[in-house]
């Protein structure tokens, strides 16, 4: 009876000294926790709040609702700024909250996802998901996008093709908004503002393009940086294994051009955009390839102002081309330049250009006839 009673004591005892040191060791409660709890496990445990951005991104773009994470030697108030590094194209945190902690180190936070109309609208065009009842804004974006994509783009298409088709597209239909001071909430930063209202910014612009080439299996970026002196949000699209840039805003001047469309900022390299646009470049794939640029794909990429007016006068004169658009890698344009066009064969009682000089070489956009360009 005694021995059972020692064995009793000795067991109970050595119950309260593994509590004692659950409770106030934190190497043993963090060593239990790892027997414990799933995901208390060295890829979740957070020392940075830019790490954990990038895992909320992640789950955004997997389709979580809410996921959990554990902190350590940060402070919850630093989770406030969550959302600031996001693009925000998809959904963003919506919350977050303490829910327990492992050892005196580590909080385990959970983080609740609020998914956007874009998201919801691309998953009902790509996997038949319905679109929640109230969300009305997504249901018109998802119109929208079934409407270009039966329009515009073909399965037969390459994704060279299907880019160029869906920038051509956006540049037709939307106009960049000419007003100020808009509020940040407004439509015109958005994917809707240019896609539904066709009126839009740079960052609605580059949203457009970057949920339309989801939509057609190009994989993209959506890049935010400045142009000049202003802040500006542009697309990495990629090609065959290789990135480009792609600057639909650019590509639709003031005012607005209507029908028409010019390509000077499809597909263009590191250095060619580098002219006008700054990034940060160590957060983006590197775009080295001149493969794609519009005008070297197309063949209208002219070494020499020479080389150019032998192509454009054939187009435009012999050829009866109304509109020629082509890169030339040469000296400033002056309009005495252009006289050529009046030369020899010539039917046509005017013609208009104009040149834009800010990715590397210069691009001219002529029109010719009883009206010109």
């Amino acid at each position: 009876m005694g021995k059972k009673i020692t064995v009793l004591a000795i067991l109970l005892m050595l119950a309260v000294l593994a509590v004692f040191g659950y409770v106030l060791i934190p190497g043993v409660r963090e060593k239990a926790a790892s027997y414990t709890e799933e995901d208390f496990k060295e890829d979740n445990i957070y020392t940075d709040i830019s790490d954990v951005s990038e895992r909320l991104q992640e789950e955004i773009e997997k389709g979580s609702d809410s996921f959990v994470v554990y902190i350590k030697d940060m402070a919850i108030e630093d989770l406030s700024e969550l959302n600031s590094p996001l693009d925000g194209i998809w959904g963003s945190g919506s919350s977050y909250q303490q829910i327990g902690r492992v050892g005196d180190n580590y909080k385990k936070i959970k983080i609740t996802i609020e998914k956007s109309s874009n998201y919801y609208a691309v998953q009902a065009y790509l996997q038949g998901t319905p679109i929640p009842e109230s969300d009305e804004r997504a249901k018109r974006l998802y119109d929208v996008i079934v409407k270009i994509m039966s329009s515009f783009v073909t399965a037969e298409m390459s994704d060279y093709e299907k880019e160029v088709a869906l920038h051509d597209y956006l540049v037709r239909h939307c106009t960049y908004s000419e007003a100020e001071d808009w509020p940040s909430e407004s439509d015109v930063f958005r994917a809707y503002g240019a896609l539904v209202n066709g009126e839009a910014v740079c960052n609605g612009y580059a949203e457009a393009l970057q949920i339309l080439f989801t939509c057609a299996g190009i994989s993209s970026k959506f890049v935010i940086g400045m142009a000049g002196d202003v802040e500006h949000a542009w697309n990495l699209v990629e090609l065959d294994g290789k990135w480009y840039h792609l600057d639909a805003t650019w590509d639709d001047p003031l005012p607005d051009q209507g029908e028409t469309v010019i390509h000077t900022y499809v597909n263009l390299s590191d250095e060619e955009i580098s002219v006008a646009h700054t990034w940060n470049r160590e957060d983006y794939p590197k775009a080295e390839s001149e493969d794609m640029n519009y005008y070297r794909k197309t063949n209208t990429y002219f070494q020499s102002f020479e080389e150019y007016k032998e192509q454009a006068y054939d187009a435009l004169i012999r050829n009866g081309q109304q509109y020629y658009e082509a890169a030339v890698v040469t000296e400033p344009v002056q309009d005495a330049d252009m006289q050529f066009l009046f030369e020899g064969e010539s039917v046509y009682n005017s013609a208009s250009w104009k040149c834009y000089d800010e990715s590397g070489y210069k691009v001219l956009i002529v029109g010719v006839g009883n009206e010109g360009y």
